[in-house]
């Protein structure tokens, strides 16, 4: 029997925990992916896979289950509420460089045409104007000096594929 379906992953875990726990067998199973199943419309407006799970438990164990069920979810609408925090004096806005200052600090050179577009496009997408020159053979990716510490970051973290510091 149906028990629940949702996309809350932190309930789904607790539920999960909690049948184990009261040792109630249950059937745990990812919304719309099913074997087999085929739309007869090649470009669907809604897909065809959503995020979600859907659990179901025998009849015999529906009435212990959704008691479970409920307590946990009355569990978790109280620990959504968050203490508010007070202002702190001390966190001020980054300051912005001055309008005035070029891009002079190279940050990244190389054959890559379009790694060096793509470099640029992060840069501004983050605010930190760029300028491109070329070299015989090689592309230089310039910054404002005041902006290079963070675009250096950035550009670590597309070349090497690697998260933040």
């Amino acid at each position: 029997m149906p028990l629940w379906e949702g996309e809350d992953l932190a309930l789904h875990t607790s539920l999960l925990e909690a049948l184990d726990a009261a040792k109630i067998p249950y059937f745990n199973k990812p919304l719309s992916i099913y074997p087999g199943v085929r739309r007869a419309d090649p470009f669907p407006v809604q897909p065809l896979t959503q995020f979600g799970y859907k659990v179901a438990v025998l009849e015999s164990d529906l009435p212990a289950a959704r008691q479970i069920l409920e307590t946990l979810q009355s569990e978790e609408s109280t620990d959504l509420e968050l203490e508010e925090a007070p202002e702190s004096p001390a966190v001020r806005a980054p300051t912005r460089p001055s309008s005035n200052e070029e891009p002079t600090t190279e940050i990244w050179r190389g054959e890559d045409e379009s790694f060096a577009r793509f470099l640029q496009d992060a840069l501004r997408e983050n605010d930190i104007a760029t300028r491109a020159e070329a070299a015989p053979n090689q592309t230089v990716v310039l910054v404002r000096p005041s902006d290079s510490p963070r675009a250096k970051e950035i550009t670590r973290e597309l070349t090497d594929a690697s998260p933040p510091l």
